[in-house]
């Protein structure tokens, strides 16, 4: 997919003729745009380079709702973000991040988790799901659990708890099998750790609703074998 539009929403970009003061999205920065999209977002050069990581920021960071997997459909969607690729790693904390402190009224917090967030998704490579046996999206549900409840190595009750997150993810993931696809395992783990986080922090974030919008674009798609297939 070619990226000619906003990496926010994909929509058109407007040049006018005049620059116009605008706020970046990203960083929050005021610049004199000389382009910005049909909906008014804009981000500047500075963090346009940034590619999947600022549009995973600003996204997160303007979502209404409370819908994990509506916040991560509306990053995958960028043309900035690829079919398969680590930024989904990020995608899965990020979005799951999102939707957690709007539904726990803490959206004071998220700039400070989705930094956490995304310092340690980075470290996640790609390829984990065949090459550690351990697919990055789970390790992202886990990572977004372990920052929302500020976990180090050393906490005796919710150290079990991320694990055991990350465990049910990667259950679900394994049950599904291979080909790899990156978008399908995000909805998995996505699926998960809002039930997960209903039944072990009481924060009931809105229940996702998934029919996959990508298979087109992967030629390693399990068709009707996928839960989430538009068959």
């Amino acid at each position: 997919m070619q990226n000619n539009g906003c990496l926010i929403c994909g929509k058109a970009l407007i040049y006018p003729k005049n620059s116009k003061r605008k706020k970046c999205r990203v960083c929050g920065k005021i610049f004199d745009a000389d382009a910005f999209c049909l909906d008014g977002h804009y981000i500047c050069d500075n963090c346009h380079s940034g590619g999947a990581m600022s549009v995973i920021r600003a996204v997160c960071l303007e979502a209404a709702g409370d819908e994990p997997y509506a916040v991560a459909l509306a990053v995958m969607r960028s043309p900035a973000v690829h079919m398969h690729g680590p930024e989904h790693h990020i995608i899965v904390g990020s979005a799951l991040a999102a939707a957690y402190c709007r539904a726990a009224g803490q959206t004071e917090k998220l700039a400070g988790y989705l930094n956490v967030i995304e310092k340690r998704g980075k470290k996640v490579p790609g390829g984990t799901c065949g090459f550690w046996g351990a697919c990055g999206a789970a390790l992202g549900a886990g990572i977004f659990l372990s920052a929302v409840t500020e976990t180090t190595p050393l906490d005796a009750e919710t150290h079990g708890l991320c694990n055991r997150l990350t465990a049910r993810c990667l259950m679900t993931i394994g049950e599904i099998g291979g080909p790899r696809c990156c978008k399908r395992n995000t909805g998995l783990a996505i699926s998960e750790a809002a039930v997960f986080v209903r039944e072990h922090l009481g924060v009931s974030m809105s229940k996702p609703q998934i029919i996959c919008e990508f298979s087109e674009r992967n030629k390693e798609c399990i068709g009707t074998k996928c839960p989430f297939s538009a068959v």
